[in-house]
């Protein structure tokens, strides 16, 4: 029994071995079909003229030339960009100035409030102070009624003579 797990781990090892082989040799087979050589690459073997490199160069600048124009009408033709974000920089500086020129305003007329303030401080405290009298009590004295305005059930004790 052992001994046919060991073929069986042999066997499984050759076949591996096998199909590693066959893969390496078809993608060999791939580079070197793709592989271009160095006479081809410059053009030394006589696969592509002159005018024919030239011609493909014209049809790729014209292919450039129609995406820029692709391009350039998905972006708004015409659009003159750096002239838009001058603008909009100078807006944003007027703003700018503006805010500075409010804050400054606001500042002076906090100081000039301040100082109106401490004026008005200085002149109280310069006048002298009137002193008031009391205030507890009433002012009116009441005069007592008649005798003759008086209830019958003497609220009032009136005064012997």
């Amino acid at each position: 029994m052992n001994n046919q797990i060991i073929k069986g781990v042999g066997q499984g090892f050759k076949k591996l071995a096998q199909e590693t082989v066959e893969k390496l040799g078809e993608e060999s087979q791939k580079v070197l079909e793709t592989t271009i050589s160095g006479k081809e690459l410059l053009g030394l073997d006589g696969g592509v003229t002159n005018n024919q490199l030239a011609h493909e160069q014209q049809e790729d600048e014209i292919k450039k030339q129609e995406e820029i124009r692709k391009i350039k009408a998905e972006m708004g033709l015409g659009r003159d960009v750096d002239k838009e974000i001058k603008e909009i920089v100078d807006q944003k500086e007027k703003e700018e100035e503006e805010k500075e020129k409010y804050f400054a305003q606001q500042k002076e007329e906090q100081e000039r409030q301040r100082q109106i303030q401490e004026e008005n401080m200085n002149v109280d405290l310069l006048t002298p102070k009137k002193h008031h009298k009391d205030k507890g009590g009433n002012k009116h004295k009441t005069q007592q009624p008649d005798q003759s305005q008086m209830s019958q059930t003497a609220e009032f004790k009136v005064k012997p003579n």
